[in-house]
């Protein structure tokens, strides 16, 4: 409780600063639908964070993290949450109009590859040869070179199967594919709901076979960010409290969904948030150092890691992230678990 208290000591200063001035209206897109790992978002909007910080917020779903990038990079959206190896593949791919990343909302990516225990499939090397489903542009896709090379997987003996994100799942179970790639509750949890249950499934996270990179990140174009950065402070300091939150009170976090998404099952989301919660956000690594924290000796590893994968040049820190516009560090500290 101290933490929440100075937190809302420092936004009770910073609404003040604001005080009078017309709200200013932000369009935000998510990376995905309005699930368990989102509350972060719709509990910081419930508790009238970003409107006591100067913001008129609208919030919408997201179809994966290639649909966010798509649509601030063609300015519909003003705020987006994407995969942080997915930025830095469409940085390469459109040097003359990059986005940056402001806010690293997961410390540790959940990309992975999934696969059902009868196929005999027991390590990275054994897909040589298979199919694997996933969509065009989403994060494990995106990222697969890189947990290639650290597993001595020939990608010239993978095959690609395209299809939606809802789909990985089923494409698996219809022999359409030998393995899902994706997000990895995403996949589990998509066999549970079509009676696959998690014992009858391998996955293998790429951060546990050599490919620990950060995960969903907040994006922007610079130009917006240059000409809005106090609208875009506030929206980051409401991030925080809405990570918080979710860490502290994750039944209330969960509670204020429901009202962008009636038909909610609060059990398969608490896990689903609980999962994002303790594998992705809250690492080791946040809570000694914060949130969003960027050690440039491990963002440079990780940069070169994704930018190999990629076959791209490498670019530098700070053509990709930008931390000028990230809350006072006390603001960004964690409960411990």
């Amino acid at each position: 409780m101290k933490h929440v208290g100075m937190l809302v000591a420092a936004l009770s200063v910073f609404s003040a600063a604001q005080a009078g001035e017309p709200a200013t209206p932000v369009k935000f897109v998510m990376d995905w639908a309005f699930d368990g790992p989102q509350a972060v978002w719709t509990a910081a909007a419930q508790q009238d964070c970003f409107g006591k910080n100067g913001l008129d917020l609208k919030i919408d779903r997201g179809f994966g993290s290639s649909d966010a990038i798509g649509k601030v990079a063609a300015g519909s959206y003003d705020i987006g949450v994407a995969d942080f190896s997915s930025v830095i593949a469409y940085d390469a791919a459109h040097p003359k109009d990059p986005l940056e990343i402001v806010f690293v909302v997961s410390d540790r990516s959940p990309t992975s590859v999934s696969v059902l225990k009868t196929s005999n499939i027991t390590k990275p090397k054994d897909l040589e040869g298979k199919r694997l489903a996933d969509s065009q542009g989403e994060a494990s896709r995106v990222l697969f070179p890189a947990f290639a090379k650290a597993n001595g997987i020939d990608t010239t003996k993978i095959t690609w199967v395209s299809v939606a994100p809802n789909l990985r799942q089923a494409s698996l179970l219809q022999g359409k594919a030998d393995a899902a790639a994706g997000h990895m509750f995403t996949v589990l949890s998509g066999m549970k709901a079509l009676g696959v249950g998690q014992d009858k499934v391998f996955t293998m996270e790429y951060a546990r076979y050599g490919v620990d990179v950060p995960g969903s990140s907040v994006i922007v174009k610079p130009q917006w960010a240059s000409a809005h950065k106090k609208a875009l402070q506030s929206f980051l300091v409401c991030a925080a409290v809405g990570i918080r939150s979710s860490i502290t009170d994750p039944k209330t976090a969960l509670a204020s969904l429901h009202s962008y998404n009636s038909l909610l099952d609060d059990n398969s989301e608490a896990l689903a948030l609980d999962f994002s919660t303790r594998y992705a956000i809250l690492t080791p690594r946040v809570q000694k150092d914060g949130l969003s924290y960027v050690d440039p000796a491990r963002y440079s590893q990780v940069l070169t890691l994704v930018s190999t994968a990629l076959a791209v040049p490498k670019p530098n820190l700070g053509d990709v992230w930008d931390g000028s516009y990230l809350p006072p560090k006390a603001d960004l500290t964690v409960p411990v678990q």
